[in-house]
């Protein structure tokens, strides 16, 4: 007998539209695992929630993997889960393109980051006010009160 449940169609639809950012977010889950910086991962809120020990914060749809350690370059705190699921609403609305119209400017937010910190000594304080990383933290209901200052 044939299940009339769909929503094993609906996740594999979705499996598809998300398949680029798929695809690098399990590459990126199994880089993080051979490196032992994978603390725990759960399954909730449909996505894959990956935290790290140590290592760079990031949505690539199914996968979010995300850090409450900071680093010298971006703040990160206790907000960077509800942050990089966000993220994850991001890519599960504009699936195919969520690489070059959210994954581009953000990690282009990130080198400007780090080349921030190496020429002027300081973390760069406008990081999170721009798009695409402010719309991340309204999608996620990121506290941002939580983050550390720049």
């Amino acid at each position: 007998m044939v299940s009339t449940d769909s929503s094993w169609l609906h996740r594999l639809a979705l499996l598809a539209w998300e398949w680029p950012q798929n695809s690098l977010g399990a590459l990126r889950l199994g880089l993080a695992l051979a490196r032992g910086r994978v603390l725990k991962v759960r399954f909730e809120d449909e996505r894959i929630m990956v935290e790290l020990g140590e290592g760079a914060a990031v949505s690539l749809g199914l996968f979010v993997l995300w850090t409450n350690e900071d680093n010298p370059y971006v703040p990160v705190g206790a907000e960077n889960r509800a942050h990089e699921y966000g993220h994850s609403i991001q890519s599960r609305w504009l699936g195919p393109l969520y690489l070059p119209v959210v994954g581009v400017p953000s990690t282009l937010r990130v080198f400007y980051a780090v080349g921030h910190r190496h020429l002027l000594g300081q973390r760069w304080s406008g990081y999170y006010s721009g798009f695409p990383e402010s719309w991340a933290d309204k999608l996620g209901r990121a506290d941002t009160r939580l983050r550390p200052p720049a």
